[in-house]
């Protein structure tokens, strides 16, 4: 059996659930969306897909309304795929495609799986989502922590290796939030829709670390440029505050430059003259009237 999943964490729970029903010898491909989408065009072929568009003719277990959508255009839904764009996680789906009952481990990972992508993980599991966030183009440490997942679920984080491996990062990451921290004391006053753009400033992998802080100072939308290398060129992270959620819907903007995703997350890679006079007015679409959209580079 060979299946491909996302490198985020819902990814890496799917693949959990996998190993654990089926065991540790299935070939698992950790493929991000743009990699998946080279990889279905070139021929490629797995038996199942998650937590990714399509690739091939294999059994695809989704949530994206962007990858639903372009599976009904192009007449690829098949009868054997389980893609819900209402589902909250590619595990929730993955859990019950596999007709998972009475396995306690099994739940801590659809909870898990579902809790990350909702961005509501329990802060314990901060350095388990940091340790897969900086490895996430290290194949082999995905395929570990998918098997300790699937081995131990929630018990993962009393494991040595975590220890030794959170150790490792913890440096950056603390001199990652205290420039996020000089930020914020030097911008007090944040617009309610924000573009920032964190280019050269932090490591790409913990850029979703300034989601959180941003939320807390009342900011709704968040539209995070980045860029992983110069290969991929730059990337923006669509995020809607979890109490705001049913006033904006962030995958419109996404869709307009080629991206998708949800209404509270989305993502798309855009031509950089789009940066940020198009991010802006797109965002100003489904701005409510009162809302205030800004540009702010986090050197500022």
């Amino acid at each position: 059996m060979k299946i491909a999943t996302h490198t985020d964490f819902d990814g890496i729970c799917c693949a959990a659930l996998f190993l654990r029903k089926f065991g540790f010898d299935i070939d698992i491909e950790y493929l991000t969306v743009k990699k998946a989408k080279e990889l279905s065009a070139a021929g490629f072929t797995v038996d199942y897909t998650c937590d990714l568009p399509k690739i091939g003719t294999s059994v695809n277990i989704d949530h994206h309304l962007s990858n639903y959508e372009n599976l009904k255009k192009l007449n690829r839904l098949s009868e054997e795929d389980w893609v819900d764009p209402d589902a909250s996680s590619a595990t929730d789906l993955v859990f019950s495609f596999l007709q998972y009952k009475n396995d306690s481990i099994a739940e801590e990972i659809k909870q898990l799986g579902h809790l990350a992508d909702i961005a509501e993980l329990p802060h314990g599991y901060h350095p388990l989502d940091i340790v897969l966030s900086m490895n996430s183009d290290n194949t082999t440490v995905l395929r570990h922590i998918s098997e300790l997942l699937a081995d131990k679920g929630r018990q993962i984080l009393s494991t040595k290796w975590l220890e030794e491996k959170y150790h490792g990062v913890h440096d950056l990451y603390e001199e990652t939030h205290k420039k996020i921290n000089k930020f914020l004391m030097n911008v007090p006053i944040l617009p309610k829709i924000l573009i920032l753009d964190t280019r050269q400033e932090i490591p790409a992998k913990l850029a979703k670390e300034l989601f959180r802080p941003f939320f807390k100072k009342n900011v709704a939308v968040i539209a995070l440029i980045y860029s992983k290398s110069p290969q991929e060129g730059l990337r923006v992270s669509f995020r809607v505050a979890k109490s705001e959620q049913s006033f904006y819907d962030v995958s419109i903007v996404a869709k307009t430059f080629g991206g998708g995703g949800h209404r509270m997350a989305a993502a798309c890679s855009p031509n950089p003259e789009a940066i940020p006079e198009g991010i802006v007015q797109e965002l100003k679409k489904i701005a409510k009237p009162d809302d205030n959209v800004q540009y702010l580079q986090l050197s500022s």
